[in-house]
């Protein structure tokens, strides 16, 4: 069945048992999200988003690699010094707010650099897209998305970010998410868009309204699979 691999490599082998290895982005699940209720008041009418099955799946979708030791943050109102329990000499790197396109509020102060510990291997043809972990809450930084040829890359993948809690000093702690990663396999795509009768349209709408729980898991959902 797991016929794809994805591999996690250290580049230390003196940490490889220090360090919390990236794990299936199902074992970070946020405990608020734990915590909720399927519906509101137990009413029917009133379904949360523990009912959502496309909010789970973007939430469980491919490996978390989580923090591989405490950082500290200190953010003055135009700069960024990181520093790591380990004492590294860069536990970070930097960019200037000139070398990243940035919206309106962002691009003020400069941005910073999370150094990865991990090379990242995956079969021909597959990518990895790297994203802030989906569907949490994160007030303290934001990781700029990119898309990596993990089959042909073979080299650590750092991860640039905006910083938002400035003029105060932050506790980044070890194993709490730090990024996402999504392997995909790279295929060609051609668009198309217009008008036809599209009869499956109006078979999908005839289920949904048959049923007031759980229509989308049970007749349509396919479930995914990270290991």
């Amino acid at each position: 069945m797991f016929n794809k691999k994805i591999k996690f490599i250290a580049t230390n082998k003196d940490y490889e048992n220090v360090w919390p290895h990236p794990q299936a982005a199902s074992h970070f699940i946020p405990q608020n999200y734990k915590d909720l209720k399927r519906h509101e008041n137990k009413n029917l009418h009133k379904p949360t988003v523990k009912t959502c099955m496309p909010f789970l799946d973007a939430l469980t979708s491919g490996y978390i690699i989580p923090f591989d030791q405490d950082y500290i943050v200190d953010a003055t109102k135009t700069d960024l010094s990181i520093s790591s329990a380990n004492k590294e000499p860069e536990p970070a790197g930097f960019h200037s707010k000139t070398q990243l396109p940035l919206g309106d509020d962002k691009g003020k102060e400069n941005a910073g650099k999370f150094h990865n510990k991990w090379l990242i291997r995956t079969p021909p043809g597959y990518s990895c897209l790297f994203i802030q972990p989906l569907n949490r809450t994160e007030e303290r930084f934001e990781v700029i998305s990119g898309v990596v040829d993990t089959d042909t890359y073979i080299n650590v993948i750092n991860f640039p970010f905006h910083w938002k809690k400035w003029n105060q000093q932050t506790l980044l702690k070890k194993g709490e998410p730090m990024i996402q990663v999504i392997p995909f396999k790279r295929e060609s795509w051609e668009k198309w868009s217009g008008f036809i009768m599209e009869v499956a349209h109006g078979q999908t709408l005839r289920l949904i309204h048959s049923k007031f729980v759980d229509r989308y898991k049970n007749m349509f959902w396919n479930k995914k699979s990270f290991k």
